[in-house]
């Protein structure tokens, strides 16, 4: 920590406009790694310490202070040596939970040593009145059986790819320093991409008109809205904490198999071509459709709906691969959109079949490829341009009836972080008291398969753990 306060150079970050429209909330994420061999010098806990720091030099961000300035346009992080806000990082000694209980637990964060089973959701201030940019806990298992370690940055900082990459790079400096000891950890070049600059140069200057359904929510001005983007981040994050219902939920996890997903693509492709469309849907589309579906079947809320209403589906678009500079596939900042898919109730009650799947997959995949660098540049415009851009989607959903959110990581390369001692077996985000969410993971073999990490309300995820065609292609993991 040491050498860091003291290479530390004043500086000052300027925030895109996504950075901008998620700096209220972070994106936690459990790392579980298992001593298989019983080794004494499992993940030494100051090397995980000493190395942690080393990293920082490379992302002297996470230290500063973040700030709003004209009513949420015009985010930046400030680095301020005399004034640093450093990472909170603390490791725990469990003495109670094993690394076997927990795998006996299928992983649940329920089983997680109660020191590290809490996650913030939305930035709020620490004791010190405080936003701090990173969180670390550590745990050590009882008998040295194993760590988990607890991951929690401000959304505002990077998104699920950029912090997954700072976790490569640190395991990467760690293991350096293991074979190592006394040396310093290289500063080779990582390629990774931090300045936001770098991605409205990689932008087109012109936009193009969004689809109907985000152009009007991000459109509408709001006195909720207008509220909520003049409040500091740490009084933002703290209204939205406090007003936030702490519903009911139910929390599980499925998995959805390689071959089964494989087997549903190829059918429900064949539908859509039956329908004369030459349009080839993705593993994507059909989780999509699927996970909508399912909710909207299993909603009680929802029971007395009429079919011609409709519902907002939300879901991040990353579109890193879809700008012309190939450097920003390593760009670390927020590089995605969060376009609104309306659909109409009798669409969703649908009986599950190839062909309402197809029906509800290509109206998803339509979206998608809307989401051209031109659409970015208008999206981003507006949220640079109008104050309360950022707050527009949080007033709209507060005004309507709960939809449906997934966030879809399984490309990520988490199962890529090895301190030296072995890759994680297992990842997960922590439970959350918000429902009609769910967020998708993958294995750690990478076979094509994935994890579904799914919050309904407690009734509707009964119905769920009844409903024939989920639990027909899905397994039940904890």
């Amino acid at each position: 920590m040491d050498a860091f306060i003291a290479a530390v150079k004043q500086q000052t970050f300027p925030l895109s406009g996504a950075d901008s429209y998620s700096a209220c909330v972070t994106i936690p994420l459990y790392y579980y790694f298992e001593n298989k061999s019983s080794s004494a010098q499992f993940m030494p806990s100051a090397l995980l310490k000493d190395s942690f720091y080393t990293t920082l030099q490379e992302f002297s961000s996470f230290a500063g202070h973040l700030h709003m300035k004209n009513g949420g346009v015009g985010a930046y992080i400030a680095v301020d040596p005399q004034n640093l806000n450093m990472p909170e990082y603390t490791e725990h000694n469990s003495d109670s939970v094993s690394f076997n209980d927990l795998k006996a637990a299928g992983y649940s964060p329920n089983a997680l040593p109660t020191e590290i089973s809490k996650a913030d959701i939305f930035s709020t201030e620490n004791a010190d009145n405080v936003i701090k940019l990173v969180r670390i806990k550590v745990a050590r298992l009882q008998n040295n059986t194993g760590v988990v370690i607890l991951v929690n940055p401000v959304h505002a900082l990077a998104d699920a790819y950029g912090f997954c990459e700072f976790m490569k790079r640190w395991s990467h400096v760690c293991r350096e320093m293991m074979a190592a000891p006394g040396d310093q950890a290289s500063s080779s070049d990582t390629g990774l991409l931090t300045e936001r600059k770098a991605l409205y140069d990689s932008l087109p200057k012109n936009g193009q008109p969004m689809d109907e359904t985000t152009a009007k929510v991000l459109g509408k001005k709001s006195l909720l809205s207008v509220l909520l983007a003049w409040l500091s981040p740490e009084k933002r994050a703290e209204f939205l904490d406090s007003v936030t219902p702490c519903a009911m939920t139910d929390n599980h996890v499925f998995y959805l198999s390689n071959e089964t997903l494989r087997g549903l693509k190829e059918t429900v492709n064949e539908a859509v071509a039956a329908a004369a469309s030459n349009t080839r849907l993705s593993s994507n589309d059909i989780i999509t459709a699927i996970l909508t579906m399912v909710s909207v079947q299993c909603s009680q809320a929802h029971d007395g709906d009429p079919d011609d209403e409709t519902i907002i589906v939300n879901f991040p678009v990353d579109f890193r691969k879809r700008l012309s500079n190939p450097s920003m596939t390593k760009y670390t900042g927020n590089c995605v959109v969060a376009p609104m898919l309306p659909f109409q109730y009798s669409d969703l009650r649908a009986k599950v079949s190839n062909e309402s799947l197809a029906v509800c997959a290509l109206k998803v995949r339509r979206l998608v490829d809307l989401v051209t660098p031109e659409y970015v540049r208008q999206c981003f415009d507006l949220i640079d341009t109008e104050p309360d851009c950022i707050m527009r989607a949080t007033a709209y959903s507060s005004s309507i009836a709960s939809g449906f959110c997934l966030s879809n990581h399984s490309r990520i390369d988490y199962y890529g972080v090895d301190f030296g001692c072995g890759k994680p077996v297992w990842i997960n985000p922590p439970s959350t008291y918000v429902p009609n969410y769910a967020t998708i993971l993958p294995t750690s073999t990478y076979d094509g398969g994935c994890y579904i990490y799914l919050s309904l309300l407690k009734g509707d995820m009964e119905r769920a753990l009844q409903h024939k065609f989920w639990r027909s292609v899905t397994e039940l993991v904890n």
